[in-house]
């Protein structure tokens, strides 16, 4: 349960080897590329252009496939009625969320290249075809609405035309305006309005004028009535008659075109693999401009695992005969990617550290430490048999139903260990789903264990308040112990045993010293068996005191100068306020679990109301139950994952933690669709 040892290894090979090379260090799963040092007679490659088309043939795909999965969707749901017209998306499943492939099918995909990009190409110009057709549609769905209002014309547009004598004009006006209209031309004698249709805001009407009375048309203007932009010999229901067939017989062609589209459906998981062998090529492009290179030779440079340079060994060799390879320790000062190995409790809680900052490679692994503490939290402040056997339930749903190892794989599984803590702590408490147990089991009042191992939070609240703190001093004291462990693998032992050691002194006698007052302050009866002669709280006090002075005195070791020196140790006497302050920090322990209790006993007591009608008023409550508490269960998870977190990082993690770290990719891993085998 540590970081693993990394080695170095440095190739010389034959560029003719270069892909060859590159898809065993893909295969071995266990390789990190670096940019090599710059050599004497060697060169760098540029290749960015080269990266450029691949990502874009990339970009392509992804906006192929895009397109097709919408396209087909609209296709199927035009065929509802017609279930084998239906076209299926092939889909990864919630186990699988990842096409599992074996790799020398992965590697083939350079053969198939120029077949999928076709494909890919033909689906762009039956976009661009369905693109052009509904801008059509558009532009004959704009003319038809214009149409609209003269559809009850009895004559086309051009029949409406002056002659020498008269002004015959077909205009349209705002409804509203026809009174005011017809009242202005009553005061001309050869004026004549006749309304043609229209609609309820727009009316088409003609107006008949002999030239002399043309003063009419400037004055009619101003009532808001304008000439018709409508022109043609046709009438206006025929050119609306064939603007529809035209709008049908286009989209016809765009269902045609859909149906073409949709049938590349089937090909959407081969392109998703094609992807994944693209970046693959560009990462390969990239690795290609970090190598050193002759007309005929190249030099890569990586890390691999320690336990790992065998299998890498023979899967480069096996490339080829001519190939130097060299495997060297990681020096002192040196970069090298960090790769943490620990057991199966512990696995998952590397995601808790991993989404803070990544361990520097000389640093100590903190994720033996945190899981251990981050459990504990996490079932204080969930404190519920019944939530935590959900959690359980949720973690091994996790664990057998999505069979690749994906971050809500982890983070479920996660949750699920950490709801084991609930349980053992909701039994403490004799707390299921909100509902008391302790209470039931020795109903005398007077029995030690009425109110439970830990009393409910809500009738005592100063006694998990105090134990909040008592175990918020064990976690900080735990993180100088971390910080003493880094020292001591860089060799500082004098600083490790006389600056940090006796702050661990401090904090356990400081305990000791108060807890009697701790005692009476909770006032819960069960716990005075735990009350400490007086002599041992007297004499914690005094070797507490004696331990900060020594913690103070030489807080300044291995700082250069004696101004340096009392600088430092003036510093670390006004880390006592800081230390006051991450204490007081876990008064949110309380706080959570509290509020956890308290809306599941509000959601017990609403369930008992709902209930009391009897009949359906159980099935009603029933409901009220479960959906309530898996409401405060979620919360509950969430608010606990945010604060157990922010413990870890700022309380525990501020300690010893820098958490400068590289986390350690192996070459060719990082696929975005395809698991390869």
């Amino acid at each position: 349960m540590a970081i693993v040892k990394m080695k170095k290894l440095t190739l010389l090979a034959l560029n003719a080897d270069r892909d060859n090379i590159y898809n065993a260090i893909v295969r071995s799963q266990a390789v990190q590329l670096k940019r090599s040092a710059d050599i004497d007679s060697f060169v760098d490659v540029d290749e960015s252009q080269a990266r450029e088309s691949v990502l874009q043939q990339v970009s392509k795909a992804e906006e192929a496939i895009a397109y097709v999965t919408e396209i087909t969707e609209r296709y199927n749901a035009s065929h509802k009625k017609e279930k084998d017209a239906r076209i299926e998306i092939d889909k990864n499943s919630f186990a699988r969320p990842k096409t599992e492939i074996d790799f020398d099918y992965f590697l083939s995909f350079g053969e198939r290249a120029a077949t999928i990009e076709t494909n890919i190409a033909t689906v762009y110009e039956i976009k661009d075809k369905i693109s052009a057709l509904n801008g059509a549609i558009v532009q004959k769905q704009t003319e038809l609405s214009n149409l609209r209002i003269y559809r009850e014309l009895t004559h086309p547009a051009d029949w409406y035309r002056n002659t020498e004598t008269t002004i015959v004009q077909l205009c349209q006006m705002p409804s509203s305006q026809s009174d005011n209209l017809n009242k202005l031309a009553e005061e001309y004698s050869t004026v004549t309005v006749e309304n043609l249709g229209g609609d309820a805001n727009t009316s088409v009407i003609a107006i008949v004028l002999h030239k002399s009375e043309s003063e009419f048309v400037q004055r009619a203007a101003a009532l808001g009535v304008t000439g018709c932009s409508l022109s043609g010999d046709v009438l206006p229901r025929i050119q609306a008659e064939n603007l529809e067939r035209q709008i049908n017989g286009l989209s016809e062609e765009i269902a045609t075109y859909t149906a073409k589209a949709a049938q590349y459906a089937e090909q959407i998981p081969e392109w998703k693999v094609y992807i994944d062998w693209l970046l693959l090529k560009e990462k390969k492009l990239a690795a290609d401009g970090d190598v050193q290179q002759t007309a005929a030779t190249f030099v890569l440079e990586g890390y691999c695992p320690e336990e790992e340079e065998q299998k890498v060994n023979d899967a480069i060799r096996n490339v080829s005969d001519s190939i130097v390879l060299v495997f060297e320790d990681i020096a002192e000062g040196e970069f090298a990617p960090t790769l943490t190995k620990n057991n199966k409790f512990t696995q998952p809680f590397e995601f808790v550290t991993n989404s803070y900052s990544v361990p520097d490679y000389r640093e100590i692994d903190p994720n033996p430490v945190m899981s251990i503490f981050y459990f504990i939290i996490f079932g204080l402040m969930v404190a519920d048999i019944g939530y935590g056997l959900i959690l359980v339930a949720l973690g091994l749903f996790a664990t057998f139903a999505i069979k690749q190892k994906t971050g809500l794989k982890v983070m479920l599984q996660m949750f699920g260990i950490c709801g084991i803590s609930a349980i053992i702590v909701g039994v403490l408490f004799g707390s299921v789903f909100g509902y008391t147990l302790w209470d039931k089991i020795f109903p005398d009042a007077s029995h030690p264990l009425h109110n439970g191992i830990i009393p409910n939070p809500a009738d005592y609240p100063m006694v998990m308040m105090i134990l909040s703190l008592l175990f918020g001093v064990v976690h900080l004291a735990a993180g100088i112990g971390c910080n003493m462990a880094v020292k001591i693998k860089h060799k500082q032992y004098l600083s490790a045993w006389l600056a940090d050691f006796p702050w661990i002194i401090v904090f356990a006698c400081f305990v000791l010293a108060i807890f009697n007052s701790a005692l009476d302050m909770a006032d819960y009866g069960p716990y005075e068996v735990l009350r400490l002669p007086t002599i041992v709280s007297k004499i914690s006090l005094y070797v507490c005191l004696v331990a900060l002075a020594t913690a103070l005195i030489c807080a300044g070791l291995g700082t250069k100068g004696f101004l340096g020196k009392v600088v430092k140790s003036f510093g670390s006497a006004y880390g006592i306020i800081n230390y006051f302050s991450d204490i007081m920090s876990y008064i949110r322990v309380f706080g959570l679990m509290l509020s956890s209790a308290i809306m599941a006993s509000v959601v017990n007591q609403l369930g008992a109301m709902v209930s009391g009608s009897g009949g359906f008023g159980y099935v009603l409550a029933a409901l009220v139950l479960v959906f309530a508490h898996l409401f405060n269960l979620v919360m509950g998870v969430l608010s606990v994952y945010i604060h157990n977190g922010r413990l870890q990082y700022v309380e525990f993690f501020g300690k010893f933690y820098t958490g400068d770290g590289q986390l350690f990719v192996p070459f060719g891993s990082d696929t975005k669709y395809s698991l390869v085998k």
